[in-house]
């Protein structure tokens, strides 16, 4: 009897952990911030959880395309490899973030994404995604809005690099981080920053010395504090004030 009861508790256990390693289509939007009001919605349409540990590629550039991928936690790198194996790094996806766009268009991934600390990411099979979206006006429009919050992110981008000196932009790129982890609803002035300078040179256009010298900069005047990966904003007027110059003297 003893026997029975562990047997039926450990089934009813694999199934806990099987709903917990999943997320509803309700969940997703909630953790991608978009709103499904009004649409017809499945309950049993669930998106699987999957784990990726520091360090590891969730794809890799010229794999086949297949899922999606949104991060529930962690932060990622997305990174563009040229023929000679030199990298640029695109940008530093974070929670509520979405992985994988840039490989519809030609059905393979031209990026790589590699996981900057343990993540967690939800797999979303695309044709799947697409096919929900046909049946549903509010999930056509969550299809659309994953792919204008792609474009909204390389129109940042080019902004940043486009139109700033080295030290407006590390000064943009922190008041553009803080903001983004306070959407997340963590502090917009105390962060980790999961990069290496390197990678973050490589972002914003610059050297791994010139990263570090701006932000030597910035706490010697008082504006930030940087302790190894920890930033903390002490005066973000003052960064204001530095991309804003740079702004007008261009």
């Amino acid at each position: 009897m003893q026997q029975q009861v562990t047997s039926l508790d450990r089934q009813a256990g694999d199934q806990a952990a099987s709903r917990a390693a999943s997320l509803s289509l309700n969940q997703l939007a909630a953790l991608l911030n978009i709103s499904l009001d009004g649409a017809n919605i499945d309950q049993r349409v669930s998106f699987t959880l999957r784990r990726v540990q520091q360090g590891m590629a969730l794809y890799r550039a010229g794999d086949q395309f297949g899922p999606i991928y949104a991060i529930r936690s962690g932060t990622f790198k997305n990174v563009l490899l040229d023929a000679n194996g030199s990298y640029q790094v695109l940008g530093f996806p974070m929670a509520s973030d979405v992985l994988g766009l840039d490989g519809i268009e030609a059905q393979h991934y031209r990026t790589e994404a590699v996981a900057l600390e343990d993540s967690e990411v939800a797999i979303i099979p695309f044709p799947r995604l697409a096919r929900l979206g046909g049946k549903s006006g509010a999930l056509q429009q969550f299809v659309y809005r994953l792919l204008s919050r792609q474009l909204a992110r390389e129109h940042t981008q080019m902004w940043l690099l486009g139109s700033l000196g080295a030290e407006s932009r590390v000064a943009a790129f922190l008041l553009i981080l803080g903001e983004r982890y306070a959407r997340r609803g963590y502090s917009d002035t105390r962060f980790n920053l999961r990069m290496t300078r390197l990678d973050l040179g490589s972002f914003l256009g610059l050297t791994q010395e010139t990263v570090s010298r701006a932000l030597s900069r910035f706490d010697q005047a008082g504006a930030i504090q940087v302790r190894n990966k920890e930033v903390r904003i002490l005066d973000a007027k003052r960064l204001h004030q530095i991309v804003a110059h740079a702004r007008h003297a261009s």
